[in-house]
C-alpha cells in the first residue's frame, strides 16, 4: 500500500469500514428498537395476564436484563473460540424464539419465559468486538459514537411509537414485530456482513478468562461501566415520572427529542476530535463532569420543569460523551484474540449496573425521588477513581504522523 493510500485511509472511517459499522449499528439498532417498542407498555400489559401479579409484572420487565447478564460474557468467550458470526446468527436466531414465546403467550409465566430467552440471546458485546475486529484503532472510538447514535434512534422511535402501536395493535403485535426485526437481521449479517475472526482461536480456560480479569485498564472499565449504567437506569426509573409532573404523556417528547439530537449532534464530532489528538481520557473525564452536574441541576430541581428538563439534558450528554469512548478502549487494551471475552465482561457490567440501578431506581420512588440524584452525586467519587486508574491506549499514527511520512518518502 502506498504512502498516500494510507494518508487517506488514517483521515475516517473508509467506505468499507462505514458499510460494516452501518450495518452492525443497524443490527443492534433493530435489537433495542425492539426492546424500546414493549418497555413502555409492557408493565401494565403484564399486569393484565391470567395470574399476574405486581411483583411478577415487575419481574417481566427485568427478566430480559437478568439474562443478558448472565449471557454477555459467555457470548463474548463463544465467539473468540468460534468465530463472531455463528454467536451472533444462534443469539439472534435464540430471540425470535423468545418473541414468538411472548407473542402466543396467555399467562404470566409464559410471558416470564419468552423474556428470559429474549435475554438469552445476548449478542451485544460479539457485536462490539466485530466492529472492533472490522475497524482500525484509529477510528474505532468513531464507530462505536456510531453504534450510539444508532441506540439514542431506537430509543426515540420506540418510546413513541411502541405506546401508538400497542394501542391499535395489541402488545403480542409488537412481538411479532420484533420477531420479524430480528430475522430479517439474520439474513443481513449472514448476507452482507464479513466474517474476520480473530488470528488465532482462544481457547475457553480459565487462564484465558484470568488475562483479563486481571488487567487493571479492563477492570477500571468494567466498574466505570458498571457505575455508568446503574445511574443511567437509576435515572430513567424515577425521571419520567417527575417529568409528568409537568409534561403530559403526548407533551414528554418535548424534553425527550432535543435531548437525542443534541446528544448525537455532539457526540460524534467529539469522539472524533478526541481521537485525532489522542484524548479519549479527556472526552471520558469531560463527559463525567457534565453528568455529575447534570446530577446536580437534577438534585436541586424540585418543583422546577425547567431545571428537571435541563439537568436529564446536560446528564444524557455526558452520558453519550462517555458511551462511545469505554468500547473502544476495551477494544485496544484487550489481546485481540480474547477480545470477545473482554466485551462480555464488560457489557455483563453493564447488565449488572442496569439491574442495580433498577433497584435502586425503584427504592427511591417509594422513599424520596430527589434523593436519589444526591445518591448518585456520591457515586460519582468511586466513578472518578476507577476513570483515573485507566491508562492511556498505545499511540497511533494518525494524519499528520504520516504526512512527515509521506514528505520523507
Amino acid at each position: 500500500m502506498s504512502a498516500q493510500s494510507t494518508l487517506r485511509r488514517g483521515v475516517g472511517l473508509t467506505n468499507e469500514e462505514m458499510r460494516h459499522v452501518g450495518g452492525l449499528s443497524g443490527v443492534i439498532a433493530l435489537r433495542l428498537l425492539g426492546l424500546f417498542l414493549v418497555l413502555p407498555v409492557l408493565s401494565v400489559y403484564a399486569l393484565g395476564l391470567r395470574g399476574s401479579t405486581p411483583f411478577l409484572a415487575g419481574l417481566a420487565v427485568g427478566f430480559y436484563g437478568l439474562a443478558q447478564m448472565i449471557m454477555q460474557a459467555p457470548a463474548g468467550i463463544l465467539s473468540d473460540r468460534f468465530g463472531r458470526k455463528p454467536v451472533i446468527v444462534a443469539g439472534l436466531l435464540i430471540y425470535v424464539g423468545g418473541s414468538m414465546l411472548a407473542a402466543l403467550s396467555h399467562g404470566i409465566y409464559g410471558l416470564l419465559a419468552g423474556r428470559f430467552l429474549q435475554g438469552l440471546g445476548a449478542i451485544s458485546s460479539v457485536i462490539l468486538a466485530l466492529i472492533a475486529d472490522l475497524t482500525r484503532d484509529e477510528v474505532r472510538g468513531r464507530a462505536m459514537a456510531f453504534v450510539g447514535i444508532g441506540i439514542g434512534l431506537s430509543f426515540t422511535l420506540g418510546f413513541v411509537v411502541g405506546p401508538i402501536l400497542a394501542a391499535r395493535h395489541g402488545v403480542p403485535f409488537l412481538f411479532w414485530v420484533l420477531a420479524a426485526l430480528d430475522a430479517f437481521a439474520i439474513v443481513y449479517v449472514l448476507a452482507l456482513i464479513p466474517s474476520r475472526p480473530p488470528k488465532r482461536a482462544a481457547a475457553v480456560t480459565r487462564g484465558n478468562l484470568a488475562i483479563v480479569l486481571r488487567d487493571r485498564n479492563l477492570v477500571s472499565l468494567d466498574a466505570v461501566m458498571l457505575l455508568m449504567h446503574m445511574g443511567l437506569t437509576a435515572v430513567w426509573v424515577v425521571t419520567p415520572a417527575i417529568l409528568l409532573d409537568h409534561w403530559s404523556r403526548r407533551g414528554i417528547w418535548h424534553v425527550y427529542l432535543p435531548m437525542i439530537l443534541l446528544a448525537g449532534f455532539i457526540m460524534l464530532p467529539a469522539m472524533g476530535f478526541a481521537e485525532a489528538k489522542q484524548r479519549l481520557r479527556t472526552l471520558l473525564a469531560a463527559g463525567l463532569t457534565l453528568a455529575a452536574a447534570g446530577l446536580a441541576v437534577l438534585a436541586f430541581s424540585p418543583g422546577s420543569a425547567r431545571l428537571t428538563a435541563a439537568g436529564l439534558i446536560v446528564y444524557f450528554v455526558g452520558f453519550n460523551l462517555m458511551e462511545p469512548v469505554l468500547p473502544s478502549l476495551v477494544s485496544r487494551f484487550a489481546p485481540e484474540e480474547l477480545r470477545g471475552s473482554a466485551m462480555g465482561l464488560f457489557n455483563m457490567s453493564q447488565c449488572l449496573g442496569n439491574f442495580c440501578g433498577g433497584a435502586l431506581g425503584g427504592f427511591a420512588l417509594g422513599h424520596g425521588r430527589y434523593v436519589l440524584y444526591w445518591v448518585l452525586l456520591a457515586a460519582c467519587l468511586p466513578w472518578v477513581w476507577f476513570a483515573s486508574r485507566v491508562e492511556a491506549p498505545p499511540r497511533r499514527k494518525l494524519a499528520q504522523d504520516l504526512e512527515a511520512d509521506v514528505a520523507a518518502a
